[in-house]
């Protein structure tokens, strides 16, 4: 058993069954979060046995945030079989269907990007999110998945936290160099999802510790998912509002729009750029920490 603090508070997560097929090494178990009621667990989600990364822990999360999948039975297995009998699949298969819940990256030809200005090609996490994201975090806020909110919200978590999933997945790098880097860092979460992989020296090499230790990563990968979420809707969101604020008064500050005043403390960097980068062309004279900022012809942007 582990825990993960979700938006709904802390919930426990167990296995509420296991049953191995000793022909296709199919295991299938259940993650069941303590909100979830074992008699309305119907669907079932796949992806692959086997070493798992943080792209299929972090997919495997979000789409039983999903109404669609909410409770879904998980079962890691390769057998193209089983596969094709499941409810939605994820990071197996080679097939990207989002009609059928399909959401492997692996086949040829595969392209797939987030879209909204990201080039970064998807992971299975990235596909699962690209589909349930705007309804996952719709439904964590309570609010309707078309409020602007909704749509602000998928666009800076997928920044802050989905791409760089995808990315790490598909081997991108970070910077644009072929010099390697001056540090090493495996402090990230897909480093830290790949260290619960059972050891190769550990005498216990069977598919129970295997999924056992893939129920800990996809309660890793999504305790922080939901952390993300609220980060942005309790911090990120409120700044950008107030700073959204004091860009469209700023002419009443003075007439040559250049003087921004914060009237009230919050974190400004992050919001002041992402509002910056909506308009081409322009730049910051200066930013400081103070309740003063000059900026350099920045107009007001549209949303």
């Amino acid at each position: 058993m582990f825990g993960a603090i979700g938006a709904r508070g802390l919930s426990c997560f167990s296995f509420r069954h296991l049953v191995m097929h000793s022909k296709t090494t199919t295991l299938r178990f259940a993650l069941q979060p303590s909100w979830f009621s074992t008699t309305t667990m119907k669907k079932r989600v796949g992806t692959h046995n086997g070493s798992f990364h943080c792209d299929e822990a972090l997919a495997c999360f979000m789409i039983r945030l999903a109404d669609k999948f909410s409770g879904a039975e998980i079962v890691r297995t390769r057998d193209p079989k089983v596969l094709e009998t499941l409810d939605a699949v994820v990071d197996v298969g080679g097939v990207y269907d989002p009609s059928r819940d399909r959401f492997d990256h692996h086949q040829k030809g595969f392209d797939q990007v987030f879209g909204h200005g990201f080039n970064t090609k998807l992971s299975s996490a990235g596909l699962v999110y690209k589909h349930y994201g705007a309804h996952i975090i719709a439904k964590e806020l309570q609010l309707d998945e078309g409020h602007l909110d909704v749509h602000r919200l998928y666009l800076s978590i997928y920044k802050n936290f989905v791409e760089a999933v995808d990315a790490v997945d598909n081997g991108i790098n970070q910077f644009d160099s072929d010099k390697p880097p001056r540090y090493v860092n495996n402090t990230s979460l897909s480093s830290r999802v790949s260290r619960l992989n059972p050891e190769w020296t550990e005498p216990d090499q069977s598919s129970e510790k295997e999924n056992e230790a893939f129920g800990r990563a996809m309660g890793l990968a999504g305790s922080e998912f939901l952390e993300s979420i609220r980060f942005h809707a309790k911090s990120w969101l409120p700044a950008r509002s107030i700073v959204e604020e004091c860009l469209a008064s700023r002419y009443q500050v003075d007439a040559s729009g250049e003087i921004m005043v914060m009237h009230r403390s919050c974190p400004v960097s992050e919001p002041f750029y992402t509002l910056k980068t909506i308009v081409v062309g322009f730049s910051v004279k200066f930013l400081s920490k103070v309740s003063l900022l000059v900026i350099h012809r920045m107009f007001y942007p549209t949303f």
